[in-house]
């Protein structure tokens, strides 16, 4: 554990010195040839006095900017929150085998789940279909007697009409 407290103080010190880096660049960007320019209208001793007084304004704002970014840090407590968020790291790093266990365990579960669920549709599926193809078969046969009871119906009625003619006409 203390590799980690070692760490996470390499991370505040990372941090912190990023800030630095920084603030150092953004503040000394404006150099002697700068004002040199910016005030050509004054003569060499205003703009080296100029200068010197951007200096000292800038290295005492850039002070003050550390200063400020140090009081934030220890108030929101950044350095124990950095400590803290790699302690979870290092305890996530050291559970992921278990996690992975955890993690397969619950694929199996789903895949499982959906291919019984999948299943179970599919029989639905074949068990509607089965209905409908006894149904039609129902009604298949029903037009076939009924085709069948017309076509003796019609023969009835043939052999009625051929007997009618017959009485008409004395076929015996």
């Amino acid at each position: 554990m203390e590799s980690g407290s070692q760490v996470a103080s390499s991370r505040y010190s990372n941090l912190r010195k990023s800030f630095q880096l920084a603030i150092r660049s953004l503040l000394t960007a404006f150099s002697k040839e700068d004002v040199d320019r910016a005030f050509s209208g004054f003569s060499d001793a205003e703009r080296d006095s100029l200068y010197h007084m951007f200096v000292h304004v800038v290295k005492s704002l850039h002070t003050n900017i550390e200063e400020e970014f140090d009081s934030i840090c220890r108030e929101t407590e950044v350095e124990t929150i950095l400590d803290r968020v790699d302690q979870l790291i290092e305890e996530q790093n050291l559970d992921v085998l278990s996690a992975e266990k955890t993690n397969i365990g619950d694929v199996k579960e789903k895949i499982s789940r959906v291919k019984k669920e999948e299943i179970h549709y599919l029989a639905n599926l074949i068990e509607k279909a089965e209905e409908r193809n006894n149904a039609m078969r129902a009604r298949i046969e029903l037009l076939k007697k009924r085709q069948d009871l017309s076509a003796t119906k019609d023969a009835v009625e043939k052999l009625r009409s051929w007997n009618s003619d017959c009485e008409m006409h004395d076929c015996s």
